[in-house]
């Protein structure tokens, strides 16, 4: 089975990468990359994704901000398949977290809870997890979105 991931990075430019090595090193430019008004949106799958008509489109994403300066990150797991938590963000449960801005959405400006962000050590545990499983990382903690 093939490897792609699909990204619309926060400079709002698309990328792709093919195979586990493409993917790691994907992952971490956007985990070097500080995420200033812009989230990142990550696809996986056998194909990639697109935005358009042309499809297809994933039912699992995952939105990633990073501040390389800071140490931190924040995700957001969105599982269409899952109607129990469709939608699940990352959760510091010690509450450590500084006071800093993540963006969540930039077309929206809104911006992650302070709650939900972790180091980025974690946030690459997870992402890479996410690599192998195809499905929501279980090394972190995560929250249903609807509860903040």
């Amino acid at each position: 089975m093939s490897m792609i991931v699909t990204a619309i990075l926060s400079t709002q430019i698309g990328r792709s990468a093919h195979g586990i090595i493409e993917c790691e090193q994907l992952i971490e430019e956007i985990l070097d990359t500080e995420h200033l008004g812009w989230e990142t949106l990550l696809a996986v799958g056998d194909v990639e994704f697109y935005r358009d008509r042309s499809g297809p489109y994933p039912n699992h994403q995952l939105r990633v901000s990073v501040s390389p300066k800071n140490g931190v990150a924040a995700l957001s797991y969105t599982d269409h398949d899952d109607p129990a938590l469709s939608i699940a963000n990352s959760h510091n449960p010690d509450g450590s977290s500084p006071a800093i801005d993540l963006v969540f959405n930039g077309d929206t400006r809104a911006i992650f809870p302070r709650s939900a962000l972790i180091p980025i050590s974690l946030a690459r545990a997870a992402l890479t997890e996410w690599l192998t499983t195809r499905s929501r990382p279980t090394c972190i903690e995560w929250v249903p979105y609807d509860e903040y």
